[in-house]
């Protein structure tokens, strides 16, 4: 036995020792690198473009399918609410004059009337927005303070 220390040969002993340091090693590796994947796919769900209407139909190709958050002022004439299936269909209206229509299905905001900015967050298939996230601007009428109210369907 002490010949085969002398010679340089691992014991047994010495070979279970780096088997188990190998080990930890792999195993923090693969904790590092699953972390590391459950960051980068929560970040990636959670990014959204914030565009206007008129930023929106520019990069249409580009935007279809993505998660996109919107912006603009809520056309009063296009509002339709559907109470028994909760579906509430409007326009946004862009700066260019483009009306972008929008479906959200969930309870229609008080706060949804002439003069309101929306803000809606969801994809956009090329003629309809479909919003997962509405969120409403309105002025207040007695201070300059903005009110914001936020929505969301599940």
């Amino acid at each position: 036995m002490q010949s085969e220390k002398a010679m340089g040969i691992p014991t047994e002993m010495t070979r279970s020792r780096t088997r188990g340091k190998t080990k930890f090693i792999v195993g923090g590796l693969v904790i590092v690198v699953a972390i590391a994947y459950l960051i980068y796919t929560g970040i990636q769900s959670s990014a959204a473009y914030y565009l206007t209407v008129d930023e929106l139909y520019a990069r249409q190709s580009e935007m279809m399918g993505r998660q996109v958050r919107v912006s603009g002022l809520v056309d009063p004439t296009t509002i339709n609410y559907d109470h028994q299936n909760l579906i509430l269909k409007f326009e946004i209206m862009g700066e260019n004059g483009q009306n972008l229509p929008i479906v959200f299905n969930g309870p229609q905001p008080d706060q949804m009337r002439e003069g309101a900015e929306a803000i809606v967050e969801g994809k956009f298939d090329g003629s309809m927005f479909e919003a997962k996230t509405l969120l409403l601007k309105c002025p207040s009428r007695y201070d300059d303070t903005i009110e914001e109210v936020t929505v969301n369907s599940y």
